[in-house]
């Protein structure tokens, strides 16, 4: 399987209050006038499910979220037999899409962000396309997302499942679904967007969609990855050039700088702090810090932190590894901890344990999603504060939600149980 370069700074991505500010006054009016035009131009009818061909799903950002929608593409292949599957996401997220997803890469859209103009003309360009390939379902995974749901009723699906707010305070976003589904905040995102799946070959006059019992986490399946002889190779290379030694146990440690969201951020001493802890109680492995490119400078200070206190049992392969990599680097590890983002869900693929850290969010819906994930949380009052009913804005200012998780009880957990499950 193709992988996508490591170096992935050659093209800026829309900043995210970027994004924000063309949502609220492009995509507010936008939505307003495609809602009339829907009420006078009308809808076609909904094929029955043995007869759709092809199925389209929308889920743009965010790479865990394709892991936690993976029990949903699924489940569009048993409701709609007879159809193929498309994702259309950005490129970012296009490898993720083959690998947990299953999608053939010709079956993938994938757009390219470059700031608000450049990420308007990819969107534009893929929404021609999908309109020459002639949905009969889309699925919008995103939730209360104008630029995702206009996508959807501009991509032309006679069948379009999204999320709709109803009587709810969540974002303003037109009237453009056929199969409108409620968001309900006491199920986990997975069973979601399974529960969204179903709902687009329900009857939409029976709405809020939908009424039927929603699948138990139980239920649901998730992919395992394995790991290629060459990702196997290559990563051993990467951690043997940081000087880690053939064979030692390793412990990942994940210091994601989270941009999207930098709420969810843990302090940079934290992170120093757990790398000793580790070092100290686990004589005989290694920390091995991981990351994306843009993580390096991050990564590098930490390593500097932990190593002129005397510990040289820390390395660091953060930028040096592709995702398949990655996946493969978690098949041979005992252990990864990361604040919530996507490496955590990547985890889940594999038997790897893991210790993600969630402040802002909460992991009743957006945990990992396996029996060997610990999640930890502070449990303010306050959180979680991000959410979809307030576009995942907040007005805090000061994280005591990350900062307050000890690097003590980070370290208990990763090591609690001594080995890999």
């Amino acid at each position: 399987m193709a992988t996508l370069p490591r170096d992935r700074g050659t093209v800026p991505p829309m900043r995210v209050e970027t994004m924000r500010a063309v949502d609220r006054w492009l995509g507010r009016p936008l939505a307003w006038l495609l809602t009339r035009v829907r009420s006078v131009v009308g809808d076609a009818a909904p094929p029955a499910a043995a007869d759709v061909k092809n199925v389209l799903f929308v889920k743009l950002s965010e790479m865990g979220a394709l892991v936690l929608s993976t029990p949903a593409f699924a489940e569009a292949r048993r409701v709609f037999p007879n159809a193929q599957t498309w994702l259309v996401c950005f490129d970012e997220n296009a490898e993720i899409a083959e690998i947990a997803g299953g999608f053939p890469r010709e079956r993938i859209v994938a757009v390219k962000p470059g700031g608000a103009l450049g990420t308007m003309r990819g969107l534009l360009s893929a929404i021609f396309r999908l309109r020459r390939e002639r949905f009969d379902v889309i699925v919008d995974l995103e939730y209360f997302s104008r630029v995702s749901t206009i996508f959807a009723f501009l991509a032309g699906g006679k069948v379009r499942a999204g999320f709709h707010r109803f009587e709810s305070e969540g974002l303003y976003c037109g009237d453009l679904y056929t199969h409108r589904a409620a968001w309900n905040p006491y199920l986990h995102v997975a069973q979601l967007y399974v529960v969204l799946v179903r709902a687009a070959a329900a009857d939409p006059r029976n709405e809020p969609l939908l009424k039927e019992r929603a699948p138990e986490m139980s239920e649901l399946t998730f992919p395992r990855f394995s790991p290629s002889d060459r990702d196997l190779h290559a990563v051993r290379g990467a951690l043997a050039a940081a000087g880690v030694p053939a064979g030692a146990p390793l412990l990942l440690v994940n210091p994601n700088s989270s941009d999207l969201l930098p709420l969810r951020r843990w302090p940079e001493t934290h992170f120093v702090d757990l790398c000793r802890r580790l070092v100290a109680r686990r004589p005989d492995a290694w920390v091995v810090l991981t990351g994306a490119p843009h993580e390096a400078a991050l990564a590098d200070r930490i390593l500097h932190a932990v190593r002129e206190g005397g510990d040289a049992r820390c390395a660091s392969v953060v930028g040096k590894t592709s995702l398949c990599e990655l996946l493969a680097l978690f098949t041979i590890a005992e252990v990864l901890v990361s604040a919530d983002s996507g490496p955590p869900h990547f985890a889940a693929l594999t038997e790897i344990r893991g210790v993600t850290l969630f402040g802002p969010e909460t992991p009743s819906l957006y945990g990992p999603v396996n029996e060997r994930n610990v999640a930890l949380s502070a449990g303010l009052a306050c959180s979680p504060c991000i959410h979809a009913w307030n576009r995942r804005v907040s007005t805090c200012t000061d994280n005591q939600c990350m900062r307050r998780i000890s690097p003590d009880d980070a370290a208990d957990a990763a090591l609690r149980s001594g080995g890999r499950s």
